[in-house]
């Protein structure tokens, strides 16, 4: 996207600003540097006024930081430019074959779309597909398939986790791989259940759906499980051990190849629903899938904003990454990098590779760096285009409130819109700040030896110093000073902010999961 020369003057003048405007708020200045006398804590921040553009605090803004889940600012942002509020995500599906009667002599043929949120645990009815599918075979009359479910896949590659992930998330669920075919967040519910006299039993759950297990588990005084298709359609082989008198664990195994578990789901749903199909399913990646094929209708998600909204309140890894990987070609989802994103921002603010390099769509990878100034200059863009400011500000939680950020303290004449990013050795805030019906955006990132407490507490601290009269404490930033009193008359001052908040809410893989 080519730069309109008045966005490219406006760029510039937030520049020059950014470099010249002094600190008016020496004190809100000294908060960071206090934190930054702990060993091994570097800090970044940058608030701008977002009518005039004015910088009004800037801190190291020039500097490349790890933004942990930051990023999905930017890949939301993105996905929102790009597809659009109203998007949906689309899984058409076909009949290949001759029905007569009852029979179909063919295959059920659905074509994957990448989505992201297809029987997730933040949907509600996560078992739509099925009940969608066989509304739609029962209108044709259709209760027996000659042949099986063949899932479409030839615009996608097979499934493999972004090489930059650490090998220890690659296990959890928040590490799950993505694909173009996903279910239930790309990972498995295991209820985990062991006791002295009978063996130990594992149930398997994907998506709200009992899937039926082979097992061959044994006690012992750790557990660690594999999870894996065997040669019957339906059917999962769990292996391993389970520790002894457990009763009731919960685990999020997370799957290896969610393809496949997609077509066990279905494959077991449809054919609990009545749907004999007589093959066991399979996946075609190679060519277009061949003959004739009678779409009989399409599965849809919910819109853009919504999953948009979930991804941002919930910091839902596999939702970003599944909005990174859908926008790009089928050779930049080799990569496993977020490449349409990455350059739709670069193009569009002019932002250098020093400026913003994320390496991926959800900012699980230690090695995304990007600079306050750039994720700053996305925010501006993101509030002063008419398209995507009112989606992208209702897709953030508020503070004090709901979401991940909700446990976060902000002075009472402050309602913040705001996503949080925290892995190891990174903690930051960005979104929007409404005082005194002024609206700011605001950057705050801290790398290094941090402890996570103590940097949330020092972004209260700055904020308390940025917008109340309120003095410092003299002793150092400790993980106490969390303004609790704050956020109890914050709760009571509420209804005072109207404007454009009162319209916000109206592996290793598969290694072995412990």
């Amino acid at each position: 996207m080519l730069l309109r020369t008045p966005l490219l003057l406006l760029l510039t003048v937030f520049s020059l600003t950014a470099k010249l405007y002094a600190q008016p708020y020496p004190e809100a200045i000294e908060v960071l540097h206090r934190y930054e006398l702990r060993p091994g804590v570097r800090v970044t921040a940058l608030v701008r006024d977002l009518q005039t553009g004015e910088v009004v605090l800037a801190h190291r803004t020039s500097e490349a930081f790890r933004p942990a889940s930051l990023v999905k600012i930017a890949t939301t942002g993105a996905f929102l430019a790009l597809r659009g509020q109203d998007y949906r995500f689309h899984i058409p599906i076909m009949l290949r074959g001759q029905v007569e009667g009852e029979t179909l002599h063919g295959d059920l043929v659905l074509k994957a779309s990448a989505d992201p949120s297809l029987g997730s645990h933040y949907i509600p009815n996560q078992k739509r597909l099925i009940s969608e599918v066989k509304a739609l075979l029962d209108a044709r009359g259709i209760s027996r398939i000659t042949g099986g479910l063949v899932w479409d896949l030839h615009e996608f590659p097979r499934p493999f986790t972004n090489e930059t992930w650490p090998d220890e998330d690659l296990d959890e669920y928040y590490g799950a791989p993505i694909a173009g075919l996903n279910v239930a967040d790309n990972y498995a519910d295991l209820y985990l259940f062991s006791s002295d006299e009978d063996s130990p039993v594992a149930e398997t759950n994907i998506a709200s759906l009992l899937i039926p297990t082979r097992q061959e588990l044994v006690r012992s005084g750790s557990t660690q499980l594999d999870l894996t298709p065997t040669s019957r359609p339906d059917t999962l082989l769990i292996s391993g051990t389970i520790r002894e008198r457990l009763s009731g664990r919960h685990l999020r195994w997370t799957m290896p190849d969610p393809p496949s578990y997609t077509s066990i789901w279905l494959n077991e749903g449809l054919r609990l629903e009545g749907i004999d199909l007589q093959q066991r399913p399979t996946l075609s990646y190679d060519e277009p899938l061949t003959g004739k094929l009678d779409t009989i209708g399409y599965y849809t998600s919910l819109p853009a904003d919504t999953l948009i909204k979930i991804t941002n309140f919930r910091s839902s890894n596999i939702y970003a990454e599944g909005f990174a990987y859908a926008l790009n070609n089928y050779e930049q989802r080799k990569t496993g990098q977020p490449s349409v994103m990455r350059s739709y921002w670069r193009e569009r603010l002019g932002l250098t590779p020093d400026e913003f390099y994320p390496m991926d769509g959800s900012g699980l990878s230690p090695e995304g760096r990007l600079s306050s100034g750039a994720l700053s200059l996305i925010l501006s863009e993101l509030w002063r285009d008419q398209a995507l400011h009112k989606p992208f500000l209702a897709s953030l939680p508020e503070a004090g409130v709901e979401g991940t950020v909700r446990s976060l303290s902000t002075p009472s004449s402050v309602t913040a819109y705001l996503k949080s990013g925290s892995m190891r050795g990174v903690r930051g805030y960005a979104g929007y700040l409404n005082h005194e019906d002024k609206w700011y955006s605001i950057v705050y990132i801290a790398n290094g030896s941090i402890n996570s407490a103590e940097a949330k507490a020092t972004f209260s601290q700055l904020l308390t110093r940025l917008f109340t009269n309120q003095p410092l404490p003299s002793t150092p930033i400790t993980v106490k000073q969390t303004f609790h009193k704050e956020k109890k008359s914050k709760l009571h001052s509420k209804k005072k902010h109207t404007h454009s908040a009162e319209k916000h809410h109206s592996s290793k893989r598969k290694g072995k999961k412990r």
